[in-house]
């Protein structure tokens, strides 16, 4: 077999257990997968494999050897944006929903840090805030990180 990238799986993983999760796909939020040329508003968001940033790469991969030439061992990270709009100028409001979602796509990876079987071990590594005033109301984006550890398919 070739060697293979264990990360668009785990990409398309990540995008199913959002969509399928209660919290989240299971209500009233947009799951994406990566950009989207919709130039509609929408008021909760998360997005996987990309920020919106144009100096930010949706991931990045990391490979090592491990052993006497067994497969190559991979960690990356993914990044993800949990988004929330209100129709108000209430920052907190934004901001606790942003953190609700962050905290639901936790719980998601939680369930099944295999992520179906597409890595060893996935996690949230890190989060950013990024608050601000739009012209639809109060918006609360907040960037996430989740790192996976697993081998290559070599």
């Amino acid at each position: 077999m070739a060697w293979t990238s264990k990360l668009p799986a785990a990409v398309d993983a990540l995008v199913a257990a959002f969509t399928e999760w209660p919290g989240i796909g299971g209500s009233k939020v947009i799951v994406r997968d990566g950009p989207s040329d919709s130039q509609a508003t929408v008021q909760e968001v998360v997005t996987v494999g990309w920020t919106g940033g144009d100096d930010e790469n949706g991931a990045d991969a990391v490979l090592a050897t491990e052993g006497l030439g067994d497969p190559s061992r991979e960690q990356f990270t993914i990044r993800c944006v949990a988004a929330a709009l209100s129709s108000t100028n209430d920052i907190a409001k934004a901001r606790q929903r942003a953190y609700e979602l962050l905290s639901e796509a936790g719980a998601a990876i939680a369930a099944d840090r295999r992520l179906g079987g597409a890595v060893m071990r996935a996690w949230i590594s890190s989060h950013s805030l990024d608050p601000q005033l739009t012209a639809q109301g109060a918006q609360a984006v907040v960037t996430f990180e989740v790192s996976c550890d697993t081998y290559t398919g070599a």
